[in-house]
């Protein structure tokens, strides 16, 4: 019996490994380094995009900025009624609010006795005309506002009883209101604290919302009422808004800014320090310095800006966008 030969297979010989070329390894890196950048530029200029869109302006323009204080304020004038001497009927001969020389006929009264000739209700001093009368006249006169305390001021105010004199009334019964428009209305304004800068013989710019008239009111009492401060005005020119309130809601000009307006979260802070604002040109931006004239809550006036500049009013995106 034959035993099989099984002879061992030949060793394999290992492969050279093959070397590397660096070359292949840079070029890889190179190109995801640039594949890389490619994206960044890509989010950057998306975010750039975006950013624009986000980009508010406004275009600005020259104005004035009030710092305003209102005021509720108590009037007092030199005012006289005239009563019926007898009874009859009333025809009013000058129109509301106008304003009459000493002697004019105000008004012509019809007696009711049959056969009497109508008797004029004659102007004693000139003055400005009303038929409104509230019962206050003889009590709250110029020279005695501010002698009364503020809470009595008040209930005094409370009585008034506003009646307007027409046809028929009775001999006695007022029937006109005239308000010598020669002397200066008084006027009582309570006040938390006195504005700084208030003192006696100021004149103050007095504005009633919702009218662009305004008057100038000067100072001449300033008093310290304990738990009430209060300052006294006479205004010497008024109009016809003034002729019947015994209380108006007014507000008092502490300052006037002139100059280009725009909110105040507009504003930066440059490279040196400065204020200023960015400008939006054709393609670009353009750091514009000002100088702050006044702010009024959120809004301010500058100087140093062109009216219809097309201002940035989100700063740091423009800045953003720039570097």
């Amino acid at each position: 019996m034959k035993t099989a030969n099984n002879p061992s297979p030949p060793p394999v010989k290992a492969r050279p490994r093959r070397r590397r070329r660096p070359g292949r390894f840079i070029v890889r890196v190179a190109l995801l380094i640039l594949l890389l950048l490619v994206a960044w530029s890509g989010i950057r200029g998306a975010a750039r995009a975006v950013a624009w869109h986000f980009l508010l302006t406004r275009q600005v323009d020259t104005g004035t900025l009030e710092d305003n204080l209102p005021l509720e304020v108590y009037i007092a004038r030199e005012e006289k009624v005239l009563t019926a001497p007898v009874t009859g009927t009333l025809t009013p001969v000058i129109p509301e609010g106008e304003r009459v020389p000493v002697g004019a006929t105000i008004a012509n009264l019809l007696p009711v006795a049959a056969g009497t000739n109508p008797v004029a209700i004659k102007a004693p001093y000139p003055g400005q005309v009303s038929y409104e009368v509230d019962g206050l006249e003889a009590n709250l006169q110029p020279a005695t506002l501010g002698n009364i305390s503020y809470q009595d001021l008040k209930r005094l105010i409370a009585l008034a009883r506003p009646v307007t004199a027409r046809g028929q009334v009775k001999e006695g019964e007022p029937v006109v209101r005239l308000v010598n428009n020669l002397d200066p209305l008084r006027l009582y304004v309570p006040l938390e604290n006195w504005p700084a800068g208030w003192k006696v013989g100021q004149e103050v710019t007095l504005k009633v919302p919702g009218d662009n008239d305004e008057v100038r009111a000067r100072i001449i009492r300033l008093q310290d009422e304990g738990n009430q401060r209060a300052a006294v005005m006479e205004v010497a020119t008024w109009d016809n808004s003034w002729l019947l309130p015994r209380q108006m809601a007014v507000v008092a000009v502490l300052r006037r800014y002139r100059g280009i307006i725009l909110p105040a979260s507009a504003l930066d802070v440059g490279p040196g320090g400065e204020k200023g604002v960015y400008v939006l040109g054709a393609n670009s931006f353009k750091w514009q310095p000002v100088t702050i004239v006044g702010q009024v809550g959120d809004q301010v006036a500058v100087r140093g800006l062109e009216a219809g500049a097309e201002v940035v009013l989100r700063p740091r995106l423009a800045r953003w966008l720039m570097n």
